[in-house]
């Protein structure tokens, strides 16, 4: 099997626990880049969440972002190569379902994150971790009134919608009640947040998407991750593999488990398996 893709997952997996690329992992990736295999961040956050440390590696060519929501040519000006957003008739029954409980609401629109100042403001109450107040504080749109919100929700093409709720049991009954309709698909990346696309978004469909307009087929890539919004890109990769620190479930459909993301996971997989026996 010839890997020519890579599919990275970014949050618990390309970066360690302190939302940081390590040198190492810069450089497998620079060296798979100088094989000639296409190294592309597939991940759940938007467009403008993308490292700057990811975007800035030349040769880096392609994003999947918003779980496979948005596919994007970072050569050209950013094109869209692709976009799958949750329809509006959808959109308006999963708010009807999450404003019913005390959540924070960050949306996803056009590449960019929109959030209810009040929100932004209390993001400890709702369990979204410290380590990314940063990042919220640095890409998110501020939306003063919750009017205004809900009419930027009408009049734009919403990619995701992603829930910060630190009560479990609230989170369990969100999640039920989403996925009782039938209508989207719902996954996490972390302990305290639910992700919500359309019903046909997930990471696998971005990258299938991406490899049709590149040629490539599922036996060409080689995808990493660690959570559950992980779990259609590893199923479609001809080589899953997962992070030690990976959820159950994403390791037990993986066929390789490397080191944790604190421990060079993503370099020592493509150090692994990115060689001359393995590209072509």
């Amino acid at each position: 099997m010839g890997i020519k893709l890579v599919a990275l997952d970014m949050d618990g997996t390309t970066l360690d626990s302190n939302i940081c690329l390590a040198p190492e992992t810069r450089e497998a990736i620079v060296r798979a880049i100088d094989a000639g295999v296409h190294v592309v961040p597939c991940t759940g956050r938007v467009f403008a969440q993308l490292p700057r440390e990811i975007l800035g590696i030349p040769g880096l060519n392609y994003a999947v972002t918003a779980n496979g929501a948005r596919v994007t040519d970072l050569r050209e000006n950013n094109t869209l190569i692709y976009e799958n957003p949750i329809h509006k008739d959808v959109l308006s029954m999963l708010l009807e379902i999450v404003t019913a409980y005390p959540v924070l609401l960050e949306v996803y629109i056009g590449g960019r994150t929109y959030m209810e100042r009040s929100c932004f403001d209390a993001m400890g109450s709702y369990g979204v971790p410290e380590e990314y107040y940063s990042l919220f504080a640095e890409s998110c749109q501020l939306i003063d009134s919750a009017d205004d919100f809900k009419s930027l929700l009408k009049s734009q093409s919403v990619e995701k919608v992603n829930i910060f709720c630190s009560d479990t049991e609230i989170k369990g009954r969100m999640a039920k009640a989403l996925n009782t309709t039938g209508e989207v698909m719902v996954t996490t990346s972390m302990e305290t947040n639910l992700e919500i696309n359309a019903a046909t978004a997930n990471k696998g469909d971005g990258l299938f998407h991406l490899c049709k307009n590149l040629g490539l087929h599922a036996q060409d890539v080689m995808a990493i991750g660690d959570s559950n919004n992980d779990m259609e890109m590893l199923k479609y990769a001809g080589l899953a593999v997962a992070m030690e620190n990976a959820s159950k479930p994403i390791k037990a459909i993986s066929n390789f488990i490397t080191t944790t993301n604190d421990a060079l996971g993503v370099a020592n997989a493509m150090n692994r398996f990115i060689s001359s026996e393995w590209v072509s």
